[in-house]
């Protein structure tokens, strides 16, 4: 069974919410050095997958800029090549190449494409979605980018009412001065 892995960039409070990120995700023209570690850390993670299961909101944000990068280095082509599934039930159309809706039973469905052959599975933000699958064993990872800033206020990745999960730290790594890449495992002990 292929693995599923939840990636999500935060301030150290937790905060994810794209509305706040120009306030504490370092824009590329401020350290050129940091940002070119960031996306070399991050193409390399996608590299890893061919499935891209994402929240509605995620996509909506997502697709008008990464659908556009299909040649080139970073993560933009690796992005169009990934089969893309999208949740939602509002959405009428999904226009990002190699996308599909999914309207049913997300723990079904995405139970469905664990099973099958392939490279791992990743679901980039989406929160929503991702607590929809808490509790379920299907999310093997957590891969958290984590910016050294506390924001305050805003969207936190895990609001109150988050499933009490205990996991485990099985890597951390400095990706710049400014973030640190950790991951997770769910503890099933």
């Amino acid at each position: 069974m292929r693995k599923l892995w939840v990636k999500a960039w935060m301030t150290l409070d937790g905060v994810f919410d794209a509305d706040t990120m120009d306030l504490w995700w370092p824009p590329a023209d401020e350290a050129a050095a940091d940002y070119a570690r960031r996306i070399e850390y991050i193409t390399e993670e996608y590299e890893k997958g061919d499935v891209y299961p994402l929240g509605r909101t995620t996509y909506e944000m997502l697709w008008p800029g990464w659908s556009t990068q299909t040649t080139g280095d970073g993560p933009g082509p690796i992005l169009n090549r990934m089969k893309k599934y999208v949740v939602s039930t509002t959405l009428e159309t999904a226009p990002w190449k190699e996308t599909s809706i999914i309207r049913g039973n997300v723990v079904e469905e995405i139970t469905k494409l664990k099973q099958q052959p392939g490279k791992d599975i990743i679901i980039d933000g989406s929160a929503t979605l991702v607590q929809s699958l808490m509790g379920t064993d299907l999310i093997d990872e957590y891969r958290f980018l984590v910016v050294s800033y506390i924001m305050g206020r805003g969207r936190r990745f895990f609001p109150d009412g988050t499933p009490p999960t205990k996991l485990r730290l099985v890597e951390s790594k400095m990706i710049s001065g400014e973030t640190l890449a950790l991951t997770y495992q769910p503890d099933k002990k």
